[in-house]
């Protein structure tokens, strides 16, 4: 099982990607990858959450989700971009990132609805692939949704479901 952990260093939290392995000691705890900095933005009630998105493939459909959250914590819309300050939502790639002073690129994690957005988040949705159960594919679709914080309806959540890949 795989889930994220939020860790409090010097007063900032950073976010782990972390895997439970059992051994004949009792469950251990593995680091698997580093996610990036956790941001937090209060969360807002998005009031066109009900409003059925109109894509014809999974990676503009989760991009248009995304800007939909984002615009409404303060993000401004551009025409490669959505960012905030230092933070940055690349719409080509569905990747969040944290500009430095350098100007180097760093992973960036926002703590949004309960849930964690970040590029892993994002691309695991992404990549969800359909079975022929779908009383297993549901549960599981919509456990990695709530992961990444996204409000989906019902009626958004079955259109994307039906997207080919």
């Amino acid at each position: 099982m795989v889930y994220i952990r939020i860790k409090k260093i010097s007063g900032n939290e950073y976010a782990y990607l972390v895997e439970s392995i059992q051994t004949k000691k009792g469950s251990r705890q593995k680091v698997k990858k580093y996610l990036g900095k956790v941001y937090k933005f209060e969360n807002k009630n998005i009031s066109d959450v009900d409003k059925l998105i109109l894509s014809r493939n999974r990676a503009s459909f989760l991009k248009d989700l995304v800007l939909r959250e984002l615009v409404s914590i303060g993000f401004k819309d551009q025409e490669k971009y959505c960012n905030l300050k230092l933070l940055m939502f690349d719409k080509n790639k569905l990747t969040l990132h944290k500009k430095t002073k350098s100007k180097t690129v760093k992973d960036a994690i926002i703590s949004l609805n309960n849930g964690f957005l970040c590029s892993f988040t994002l691309q695991r949705i992404l990549e969800f692939k359909k079975s022929k159960d779908v009383n297993q594919d549901a549960p599981m679709l919509a456990k990695y949704f709530l992961e990444a914080g996204l409000q989906v309806s019902k009626e958004n959540f079955v259109k994307y479901y039906m997207l080919k890949v």
